[in-house]
């Protein structure tokens, strides 16, 4: 993202954290056409997506003044903060579908798409799944699970039945192979993921 757009983006949260409501539609306008396919993603479920959307800007809002330049761009903050909301929402509406299940056992299941990961440029969008497509399957597999579930390595160790040091290892050489193959592209891997970190807690 060229540097003066990102010095726009910063500007406009100042001019949210000093109460000019208007700021936030133009932070909206931006951004809004990158965040919600993140969301729609995950949550697979546009209604739910909508919502997810609505109320990051809310937040937005709310949060503009904590908002620190070094830590990372506005669009990385902005992703983690949709993907975030994203997952806990997947979180609620999962624990509301076990119980669901409880009352109603023979109710199906909601079938769970195949991740791709998802970046803030359409663009990097298309060299990321490339890139990603270059991966053995276990290792997309790992980093699918950890960015869109949100799952760290030992919940994916104990889901997928599998040492933690071997998800450890996978997701090292992974992200590694990653960053490779983005950078012969000029595609930064911090940069496309929005500033993403896998939990490893």
């Amino acid at each position: 993202m060229p540097m003066s757009e990102t010095a726009d983006d910063a500007a406009i949260l100042q001019r949210i954290a000093g109460g000019e409501a208007a700021a936030v539609g133009d932070l909206y306008d931006r951004y809004a056409s990158t965040l919600f396919p993140i969301a729609l993603r995950i949550l697979r479920d546009r209604s739910e997506a909508e919502d997810v959307l609505h109320d990051a800007f809310v937040s937005v809002n709310e949060r503009a003044a904590q908002y620190a330049p070094e830590r990372g761009s506005v669009i990385a903050w902005l992703v983690t903060l949709v993907r975030n909301l994203s997952i806990d929402r997947t979180r609620r509406r999962d624990r509301r579908g076990a119980l669901r299940r409880e009352i109603l056992p023979h109710e199906p299941a909601k079938p769970v798409d195949d991740p791709e990961t998802l970046t803030a440029d359409a663009a990097e969008r298309a060299k990321i799944r490339a890139a990603l497509g270059e991966l053995p399957d276990v290792q997309r597999q790992t980093l699918e699970i950890a960015f869109f579930e949100g799952l760290s390595y030992p919940e994916i160790a104990e889901r997928e039945g599998v040492p933690l040091g071997t998800i450890k290892s996978r997701a090292a050489r992974a992200l590694a192979a990653l960053r490779d193959a983005l950078a012969r592209q000029g595609v930064t891997l911090e940069g496309a993921s929005g500033g993403h970190k896998v939990n490893d807690a």
